[in-house]
Parts: structure tokens; C-alpha cells; sequence
């Protein structure tokens, strides 16, 4: 089992790791300009698809 976590502080808005989550839990906050966790965090595969893309390293998988 995976965890998905994002550090809002280092998020800069690009959305690349929600539009690469092939799991689908990740979700942009257009009011607040930061990606977040929309599902459950622990639906994450462990594919680490979203670290990847992220420029910013914003993004935690952490195995369980």
C-alpha cells in the first residue's frame, strides 16, 4: 500500500501530476493555484507517474 502526499508550499501549479495520476486522485485547486490529494491517498499505486512530472518535487509517495 502507497500514500500520496503533496507539500501545497512547494506546489506550483502546473497540474502535471493530476494529469498524469493514473489512479485519478489528484485534483487541481484553481482558487488556490496548488494541486492537492482528492480521493483517497491511499488508492496511490506507487507508480510514482506524479513525482516524475512534478517540477517543483512537491510530491511524498510513501509505502505502508
Amino acid at each position: 500500500m502507497y500514500i500520496v502526499s503533496i507539500d501545497e508550499a512547494l506546489c506550483s501549479g502546473c497540474d502535471s501530476c493530476a494529469d498524469g495520476c493514473p489512479a485519478r486522485i489528484l485534483s487541481f485547486d484553481s482558487d488556490k493555484g496548488v494541486t492537492y490529494v482528492s480521493g483517497d491517498e491511499t488508492e496511490c499505486m506507487g507508480c510514482e507517474a506524479c513525482v516524475a512530472v512534478c517540477p517543483s518535487e512537491a510530491i511524498t509517495i510513501t509505502e505502508m
